[in-house]
């Protein structure tokens, strides 16, 4: 199978697709306040570290919460490849691959993926195909991947682009194939001066009430960006739904592990698993 992207051919270079496109990527929040590199959290019994990305987006999380333990289990038994969209540095890639899955990992950043690619044992990266570029521009074949992991940049885009890029994860799967997504929420203490206008726009019954382009005030200056959207899990079981998909699972997700500017109560982020019907 030969994952390609519209208009434009893939060139494989020692296993490796790279792919001339940009904008995207995953990982925690991008802004000006800087998360110690080793903060504790009772949610894993250990401390996470942040690993500031090399493109500027944010930062990565070597842990796994409940969502992403939920498919590294599923990716157990899988037949066909999983796709791991927007990667970092491949902490999420590498729980996977322990699984003996074979995995497509995509991040905007090709010198974060070599960084991965070179972590790897020999045997690990001859199932791990690394796809530098912009996750909304991927395509694979239909019906190809058993599972289709996009963790912590949802929130980086707009309405339109969620329910596009859903759908798509829709015709990749394979029947019984499994997505899974998290998304950061209003309820955090870094958006905390949002959540007034957002619980206005939510009651006015606006189908994107968690996107904006405005900046926001936080403890410690502004959470910078161009824009940004703070979702509830009501709104990514809608998006699935609408997609065909079956809703396994939807919650918030406390993250206890953050700095104490940036929690709440509990609601910080939230995710979905989504299960393609069988019988299509």
């Amino acid at each position: 199978m030969t994952a390609t992207v519209s208009g434009l051919p893939p060139i494989l270079l020692c296993g490796i697709v790279f792919l001339n496109l940009v904008h995207t990527c995953a990982c925690e929040d991008l802004n000006n306040s800087t998360p110690s590199t080793s903060l504790g959290g009772d949610q894993t019994k250990r401390n996470p570290q942040f690993k500031a990305t090399l493109n500027a987006h944010g930062h990565m999380l070597d842990v796994l919460d409940e969502y992403g333990e939920a498919f590294v289990a599923f990716a157990r038994n899988t037949t066909n490849p999983v796709a791991d969209l927007g990667v970092a540095f491949g902490f999420t890639t590498k729980e996977i691959l322990k699984t003996g899955a074979t995995v497509y990992a995509n991040d905007l950043s090709e010198d974060m993926l070599k960084e991965l690619n070179n972590s790897l044992t020999e045997e690990e990266r001859l199932r791990c195909i690394l796809k530098p570029g912009n996750a909304l521009e991927l395509d694979f074949e239909p019906g190809s991947l058993s599972g289709v992991l996009a963790l912590r940049w949802f929130h980086f885009l707009t309405g339109p682009q969620i329910r596009e890029v859903i759908h798509k994860f829709f015709t990749w799967l394979e029947p019984g194939g499994k997505v899974v997504i998290t998304c950061s929420t209003p309820y955090s203490g870094r958006a905390r001066s949002f959540i007034p206008e957002y619980e206005e726009r939510k009651a006015a019954g606006e189908e994107w009430p968690g996107f904006t382009t405005k900046q926001i005030q936080e403890v410690g200056g502004l959470l910078k960006r161009e824009s940004f959207h703070k979702m509830e899990p009501v709104i990514l079981e809608r998006e699935l739904k609408l997609a065909g998909f079956d809703v396994e699972k939807a919650g918030f997700l406390t993250r206890s592990y953050y700095p104490a500017h940036w929690q709440l109560d509990g609601r910080e982020y939230c995710g979905v698993i989504g299960v393609k019907p069988k019988n299509l």
